[in-house]
């Protein structure tokens, strides 16, 4: 013989609260989900090395062109079997290449130094190394410095939003970004 269950109201209302919080909890989650997706999409700094011809000038530069400031963490400079690690462009141009190549001196290059822990600001255009045009010997000194950042060395910036999220540029090797982790 089946027997009827019953449900008294105060149980099924009790019930019913109990699935309609789980329900509220799950989209509690999904919703803060979203809204930090789009808090990390919404600063993405994009870190681009390169050379450039402003004004008759010649500049090895670096670029933030993302949306939101970038950190540096981390730069090495490769230079045949070495590592130049925390070294920036400048006290590698100091260090090695006015040491081996006697065409170019300091006098006719201006820097801009970057360092672990600086911020590149969105838009931020950073003048590594800058030779200017009535440098003597222009022609000549801006082949040489442009043959030493292009084709003999290679530069890794390792760098993070204010999310922790982090990336890689290797130049002459990458033309974007690599994300990391």
């Amino acid at each position: 013989m089946k027997q009827k269950i019953k449900l008294k109201p105060d149980k099924l209302m009790s019930g019913l609260a109990f699935v309609i919080s789980l329900a509220t909890l799950y989209v509690f989650f999904y919703q803060t989900s979203l809204i930090k997706k789009q808090q990390y999409t919404s600063v993405l700094p994009y870190f681009e090395i390169g050379n450039t011809q402003l004004g008759g000038d010649y500049s090895f530069i670096l670029e933030n062109n993302g949306i939101g400031p970038g950190f540096i963490n981390e730069i090495k400079i490769h230079y045949k079997d070495s590592v130049y690690k925390g070294y920036d462009i400048n006290d590698f141009y100091t260090e090695v290449i006015l040491k081996q190549d006697t065409i170019l001196n300091s006098q006719s290059i201006s820097h801009s130094s970057i360092r672990k822990g600086m911020l590149i600001t969105e838009k931020e255009t950073r003048y590594l190394l800058r030779l200017k045009q009535d440098a003597e010997n222009f022609d000549q000194k801006h082949l040489r410095l442009r043959d030493w950042l292009n084709k003999r060395i290679k530069i890794e910036i390792t760098y993070s939003s204010i999310y922790d999220e982090q990336w890689k540029i290797i130049f002459p090797e990458t033309l974007s970004p690599i994300k990391l982790n």
